[in-house]
């Protein structure tokens, strides 16, 4: 017959068992729970209804990665005219960069009822002309994509001091009226075949076509001061830091001419105060030229084959990105936008 301390050890060693299995079935059943639990609704891509007073009328949409955390910076990207922002970020490959990164994508996207014989603008266009759109203190368009923004520091306790902005076409324009309207809220932008800020003060001015479209004449006239002084006028008496500015251009763009890249670095050079010749040229890609201004306050790409089109880089590597079909295929433009703003490492 065993001893009483022998059968104690056994009830003893018996009982530590049954914790330790139990302990063991919780939290797998735990983990099984958490990993059937839906995705919250604000995560992935989204539609956010409510985010503000919304003065100028536009709708906003999110994508919010899975890798994002408290903490995360955010990209306004803007859609072109006639776009949407329904497949923009996945199309272009900024999406890849969310992913990779966990930096959260600001989408907004003009409204229909804006649009047209009813509305302010035509081509579903950003309103990049009109004063109340495109100033700091105007109650328009760039102040609801302030909100946008506020709205992800206070949902996604995003990084108030690592938000920048980006586009294509007329949204390209959208992100020239954001950096020189709100410049304390941006850290830095990249531009993709947009317009110069205010290079047309009227809707006729900023559609009318020709050899120079959008703005055709204007950028033989202005000069580069006068082009620094139109973007200081979105934020008079502005004294503090300003977002850095990286622009794209095709060089075989049919509807906005190449000289919309030198008349946007001509302003951006005048406004941080240095000169207009690059201290440094380089070509990453055949056909393709950075140049770098000043400490690299700009940097500019000219992509020589490339139409009004995205540049765009389709495979699996860190540095390629897009959908195919959807761009030009050279190099990926939101990868270099990416590093240029200090995303990633």
């Amino acid at each position: 017959m065993d001893s009483p301390g022998v059968a104690g050890a056994e009830s003893r060693f018996t009982r530590r068992t049954i914790r330790a299995l139990t302990a063991a079935v919780v939290a797998v059943m735990s983990a099984a729970l958490l990993s059937a639990t839906p995705a919250r609704a604000d995560t992935g891509f989204h539609e956010v209804r409510e985010f503000g007073s919304n003065p100028g009328n536009l709708k906003m949409f999110a994508y919010v990665p899975e890798t994002a955390r408290p903490g995360a910076p955010v990209v306004v990207l803007f859609h072109g005219c006639g776009g949407s922002a329904q497949d923009l970020d996945v199309d272009t490959g900024w999406r890849k960069y969310a992913d990779a990164y966990g930096f959260t994508l600001v989408l907004p996207e003009q409204k229909d009822e804006n649009v047209g014989s009813g509305g302010i603008v035509p081509h579903r266009c950003f309103s990049a002309w009109n004063p109340a759109d495109r100033t700091h203190d105007g109650q328009g368009e760039a102040r609801s994509v302030v909100q946008m923004i506020d709205h992800m520091k206070a949902g996604h306790a995003a990084d108030a001091d690592r938000v920048f902005a980006t586009g294509y076409s007329g949204g390209g324009a959208a992100v020239n009226v954001m950096l020189a309207a709100h410049p304390e809220v941006f850290k830095a932008g990249a531009v993709f075949f947009g317009m110069a800020y205010r290079c047309a003060d009227n809707e006729q001015d900023y559609f009318r076509t020709g050899s120079f479209a959008p703005c055709p004449g204007r950028y033989n006239v202005v000069a580069a001061q006068e082009w620094g002084d139109r973007i200081r006028s979105a934020h008079p008496g502005y004294d503090g830091e300003r977002p850095r500015v990286q622009i794209w251009h095709g060089g075989s763009d049919p509807l906005i001419n190449k000289k919309s890249l030198e008349k946007q670095r001509d302003g951006w050079t005048d406004v941080f105060g240095i000169p207009r010749s690059p201290s440094s040229t380089s070509h990453p890609a055949s056909g393709v030229t950075k140049q770098v201004y000043g400490g690299g306050e700009v940097e500019t790409y000219l992509i020589d084959a490339m139409g009004h089109e995205a540049p765009v880089d389709p495979g699996t590597g860190i540095d390629r990105c897009g959908t195919a079909g959807q761009g030009h295929d050279s190099l990926c433009g939101p990868y270099y936008a990416a590093r240029f703003f200090g995303l990633g490492g």
